[in-house]
């Protein structure tokens, strides 16, 4: 076991899918304490499940209409995964704050990025970690990873894309936390 484990907060806005997929992860290699999860939806009962069987102790605030500086208390960092509202900048300049971003940036910022790709006869798709700056998808790049794009449906490539980044999302994060 870790000692001085990193303590992390999350954003999220859906599912919460890449979320489950780290904390899943985490379980096994306990490379860090989740300190919350803040959503400005509800969030989802296969987390709150999950969270619940495993007897974590994690702050959850849901629906929230304006972040807080109480709701990431000695975090390390604070991980957006798809939260879909503008960080205060009072946050920004407090906090590590890191984004999973579903494009290549600088590519493709804000939203409906898989159509934008499809519509532009991109060849490759992908996901940017990247720092969280006042500019909207303009903080510094961390990494990134692409694959080649193989259909014209977008809800295809929308599977496509939520498969690439479970499968690296968690490593990605782990090697930023080190």
């Amino acid at each position: 076991m870790k000692l001085n484990k990193k303590k992390i907060s999350f954003l999220i806005s859906g599912k919460g899918s890449n979320l489950l997929e780290i904390l899943s992860k985490n379980i096994k290699s306990n490379n860090f304490k989740t300190y919350s999860i803040v959503s400005n939806n509800l969030i989802s009962k296969e987390i709150k499940n999950f969270i619940k069987k495993n007897i974590f102790d994690i702050e959850i605030y849901e629906n929230t209409s304006k972040l807080k500086k109480t709701y990431f208390k000695g975090v390390d960092l604070i991980f957006s995964l798809g939260y879909m509202k503008i960080i205060d900048y009072n946050l920004i300049k407090n906090f590590d704050i890191i984004n999973l971003h579903p494009s290549l940036l600088p590519n493709y910022k804000g939203l409906m990025t898989q159509k934008r790709m499809l519509i532009n006869g991109e060849s490759y798709f992908g996901f940017t970690i990247h720092k969280v700056s006042e500019q909207l998808d303009g903080g510094g790049i961390i990494n990134q990873k692409s694959k080649k794009i193989n259909t014209i449906d977008e809800h295809n490539l929308l599977h496509h894309h939520k498969k690439l980044e479970h499968q690296y999302v968690f490593d990605e994060l782990i090697k930023y936390l080190n």
